[in-house]
């Protein structure tokens, strides 16, 4: 099959690592596989396989070139300022046009996709009017059903109804479920299909660095420092870990987001400026993963949670919030032992107990048929055999 994989943008993100992954997983499962970003962003992330066409389709600029563009433009943005958060569904009617236009020429060029795989919401939100029965719209994360307020019915049934749709995890997939029946959408299929991982290169990348990242033993907080990840409960967590359990290791938070202030002012309030450490977005996460003693994973809600996993694959040890979606799918069986609540007290329990846990070779093989789950190969099988 001829796969083309489509998302917004190719910056450093969870999100679009996947997206990478997938088109790197099909093409080494014998189909040719192209890439599609649709935002000329700064281009952080590439696949491994230099095989794989990479094509940015700058719709917005395509758009704007026009006059009647330029007005729309306008206009998507006065209808935001009524109906919140609806500038994509509103712009998608002439973003839609300019994909199909380069869709059509890339496939004359090169002949027709059999399949077309659209990562994330904010990915197909631009593209909605389009019906193909090829299209495959892949949700990251668990769904808030009045997400678009009074027209939340409307925008979701635009986005979903008879669409093809797979959800990252079990967990997001029942959220899933339970908006199309509030909202009363009929899907032409929603199924799960786990994230494909790369384990091969994420060892090859976290051997990449040789030194110490850093000067202490440290616990690993990652990811897109925003609300939902919860860092400043980390940080509470953590405060609460070094009072009530004397732990010695430092805090460090790989990341960059809007929530950096207020995770900076939770630690100078908490007075532990000189033990928690901000280091940025880092364009190579995988070492410092394989560096920390623990990674802890503070989320409200989690699609899957492939921080966990990609943690697991560099050997650490992992703890959890027992959060909403697919983190359950990770943490199970002697996993499971590493959920908290979501709170500090629970937090910090779970960060001590894993602290002082040995992983014996019961406990690893564990870990290893857990990982087998999200093999990239295993993962584009279950797509070809449920889309095919």
């Amino acid at each position: 099959m001829k796969i083309a994989v489509v998302v917004n943008c190719l910056k450093m993100g969870g999100m679009e690592r996947v997206a990478v992954n997938l088109a790197d997983a099909f093409h080494e499962g014998g189909h040719p596989t192209d890439l599609i970003y649709l935002k000329n962003r700064k281009k952080e992330l590439k696949p491994r396989n230099k095989e794989i066409p990479v094509h940015l389709f700058n719709l917005k600029k395509s758009i704007i070139s026009s006059g009647v563009g330029i007005l729309w433009l306008v206009t998507c943005k006065i209808l935001n300022v009524f109906f919140r958060k609806t500038f994509p569904i509103w712009f998608a009617y002439a973003e839609a046009m300019a994909f199909n236009k380069k869709l059509k020429a890339l496939e004359k060029q090169n002949g027709n996709f059999d399949l077309i795989i659209f990562r994330g919401q904010g990915t197909f939100e631009h593209l909605w009017p389009i019906q193909d029965n090829r299209f495959i719209y892949v949700c990251e994360n668990v769904q808030k059903k009045h997400m678009y307020g009074k027209l939340s019915k409307w925008v979701f049934t635009k986005l979903f109804n008879n669409r093809n749709v797979v959800c990252v995890s079990q967990g997001a997939l029942s959220s899933f479920i339970d908006m199309t029946e509030t909202h009363n959408i009929r899907t032409n299929k929603a199924i799960t299909l786990n994230n494909p991982n790369d384990f091969t290169k994420i060892k090859e990348d976290a051997e990449a660095v040789k030194h110490s990242l850093h000067n202490k033993p440290f616990i690993l907080g990652l990811g897109r420092l925003v609300p939902q990840k919860n860092f400043t409960l980390l940080v509470e967590a953590y405060h609460k870990a070094i009072s009530q359990y004397n732990i010695e290791q430092d805090l460090i938070i790989v990341g960059a987001g809007k929530d950096l202030s207020n995770i900076k002012a939770t630690v100078e309030q908490l007075n532990l400026t000189d033990r928690v450490y901000f280091k940025g977005q880092q364009n190579n996460p995988f070492p410092w993963y394989q560096q920390a003693e623990l990674f802890v994973l503070s989320s409200k809600f989690e699609g899957l949670g492939m921080v966990l996993i990609e943690a697991l694959a560099c050997g650490t040890k992992v703890v959890s919030t027992d959060s909403l979606g697919g983190v359950r799918q990770i943490m199970n069986g002697q996993l499971e032992l590493f959920l908290a609540e979501e709170n500090a007290e629970a937090l910090a329990e779970k960060i001590h107990l894993a602290l002082q846990q040995e992983w014996n070779p019961s406990f690893s093989n564990f870990v290893q048929e857990t990982l087998n789950q999200f093999n990239g190969k295993t993962i584009i099988n279950q797509y070809i055999k449920e889309f095919s």
